[in-house]
């Protein structure tokens, strides 16, 4: 009783935030009840109430930035806006938590002051006794539980949502929430944040130019993460570096992101200047892992392939390979989407990062399918998320990059990592036999089939689709024949009933006479429906 209790308390207050923000015209903004044009005011309110709401509603807000195949643009830019800044925990409540979490001789210092709050966790510096200058990530106090109120009402909102409005259901409303689920448990685990900071380091132990804090093991637990202090600061465009070194640094920074998504499957998925910092030797640093972008191996060597068939203007080709990602229907207009990608591919091709806006290219991708019908899976988007995020920062660096033709150069390597990968004895046993079983199979899934026809016995399914329309007439002709013989029966009873009494018979005319006249006012304004 307790926890519904909470809930309720916790869905009363969404509820007045909401009000407060106007979110009907939200919702009607985002075409999800109605339809209405969007407007940065509209998008300045959402992004506002989003902060207020806290933890879950502010991820939830960087998750759809990622997704201008669900939002109009004035929403997508202002959502990139979200801080995720509140005040600091009191400094005894953090050092209870390491108390309870860590020894408690292994600091020669920790600073009460933090560097950074955030509402999933707090920064704070210190020294360990053995000299190493560290950072102390701590999760706040209770936040577990304040995230575990707010799925649970999120989940029963998209479901009624994908239950009422069709939109919805194309916004994939459940999916959404179940992918903001994966996200947050993700970011409270801080042993999962751990591995992930370490795997990332082994991917990228190739590029010099690229580091990774280390992670200062044992000190790892599911609320406390001791990792090593690397100073810096955002990249802007005072960086400080000489040209060359800039250019250099922008290349591999955008190579190397391109290379944990076409080749390994796995990235550091939320790079955005926050978390990038340039570090006093002029390196770039890569910090918070709390979000890694993981695919299977089928969507990442796709994924590969329309990353080229984008770099090389081949529209026909990029469009199979997003048919090949995403889920179709029979209202799924594939010709025009064909149509559309071969006008619209070819601005991306040979432009400088300066001529184009931070993921512009994939971010049509999105709309264009989206627009004629073809649902993308949640990967692509946060991959686009991803390589638009990077590219921001490489845009800084030098502008003159050009990601298109740098994603061509590396097509030979990629190609090649993916064939030694594919030729591998166990990869290629491995495909060989998922290939020639069914093959195996042919010859008695033939002989049943000959069987059944000798016998008789062959059955043949029919399953219909689309009959949406064909439903909605016959609910039409089934409401306006039972609202006729309704007024008919009131006709016809009311005259019976005027010799019993006038004033029963009178109600009963005026009643008849009223519906009668509805049902012919809804016929003439909306033929089709009751």
């Amino acid at each position: 009783m307790g926890a519904r209790i909470e809930r309720a308390r916790r869905a009363v207050h969404v509820a007045r935030v909401a009000r407060r923000s106007g979110v009907l015209r939200v919702l009607r903004e985002l075409g999800v009840v109605g339809e209405r044009p969007a407007t940065r005011e509209g998008a300045v309110e959402f992004r506002k109430a989003l902060e207020q709401l806290g933890t879950t509603y502010i991820k939830l807000g960087q998750l759809l930035s990622s997704r201008p195949d669900l939002l109009p643009d004035p929403y997508i830019d202002e959502l990139g806006k979200l801080v995720d800044q509140v005040p600091p925990v009191p400094f005894d409540a953090i050092r209870q938590v390491i108390a309870e979490e860590l020894p408690g001789d292994i600091f020669a210092r920790l600073d009460p002051e933090p560097i950074a709050t955030a509402s999933i966790a707090q920064i704070h510096g210190a020294l360990l006794k053995s000299g190493q200058e560290v950072i102390v990530k701590v999760r706040r106090p209770g936040i577990e539980r304040q995230v575990d109120l707010d799925l649970a009402l999120m989940r029963s909102t998209a479901e009624t949502l994908e239950r009422r409005s069709e939109r919805a259901q194309l916004l994939q409303a459940r999916a959404l929430a179940d992918e903001l689920e994966v996200h947050l448990r993700g970011e409270l685990d801080f042993v999962e944040e751990a591995n992930n900071a370490e795997l990332v380091a082994g991917l990228l132990s190739e590029y010099d130019d690229l580091v990774v804090p280390r992670v200062m093991r044992p000190y790892v637990t599911e609320r406390v993460l001791v990792l090593e202090r690397i100073d810096g600061r955002k990249v802007d465009d005072d960086h400080g570096l000489a040209p060359e070194r800039a250019h250099e640094l922008a290349r591999q920074f955008f190579k190397a992101y391109v290379y944990q998504v076409t080749v390994e499957g796995v990235y550091h998925a939320d790079p955005h200047r926050g978390n990038v910092l340039l570090t006093t030797d002029g390196r770039l640093a890569l910090v918070d892992f709390g979000l890694l972008g993981r695919i299977d191996d089928d969507t990442r060597r796709n994924l590969a392939l329309l990353l080229l068939a984008v770099a090389q203007n081949r529209a026909d080709d990029v469009a199979d390979l997003i048919l090949g990602l995403s889920r179709t229907s029979l209202t799924s207009d594939e010709p025009a989407f064909l149509q559309d990608l071969r006008r619209k591919l070819p601005r991306y091709h040979w432009r400088p990062l300066s001529g184009i806006r931070a993921g512009e290219a994939l971010a049509d991708l999105q709309r264009i399918s989206f627009e004629y019908g073809i649902s993308l899976p949640t990967s692509f988007a946060l991959v686009g998320k991803t390589l638009a995020q990077a590219d921001s920062i490489a845009r800084v660096l030098y502008p003159e990059l050009d990601p298109i033709r740098l994603m061509e150069e590396d097509a030979i390597e990629v190609m090649l990592r993916e064939a030694e990968r594919r030729l591998e004895p166990n990869q290629f046993l491995a495909w060989m036999y998922t290939q020639l079983e069914p093959v195996g199979r042919l010859p008695r899934h033939f002989a049943q089939l000959v069987n059944k026809l000798e016998t008789g016995t062959m059955k043949v399914g029919v399953t219909p689709t689309d009959l949406e329309g064909f439903e909605h007439v016959l609910r039409s002709v089934a409401n306006r024949v039972g609202a006729a013989l309704i007024v008919v029966g009131l006709l016809i009873a009311s005259a019976l009933m005027a010799r019993v009494s006038h004033v029963v018979s009178l109600v009963g005319f005026c009643i008849a006479g009223a519906m009668a006249l509805y049902l012919f006012w809804r016929i003439m304004r909306t033929p089709g429906s009751v």
